[in-house]
């Protein structure tokens, strides 16, 4: 996969299909590289018909630092 390709839309870890009650298994090699664990939360989003999976923790992280650089810029 060319580097602009890969950098655009990450690394491919596999397949996965929805599930009779609309669950998404997470391919295993996916989970090994990021560490997640059975139980572990998602924010999902919806993005020009892609699904987005970001895991809650960074979300959370991610809406502290931009909440604290625009504390920083209202001063």
């Amino acid at each position: 996969m060319p580097k602009a390709i890969k950098e655009l839309w990450g690394a491919i870890h596999g397949t996965t299909s929805l599930g009779e009650r609309g669950q998404v298994v997470v391919p295993k090699k996916l989970r090994d590289s990021l560490g997640l664990e059975k139980g572990d939360d998602f924010v999902v989003l919806e993005k020009g018909g892609a699904i987005v999976f970001i895991p809650s923790g960074i979300m959370s992280k991610f809406v502290a630092d931009i909440t604290g650089q625009l504390k920083n810029i209202k001063k």
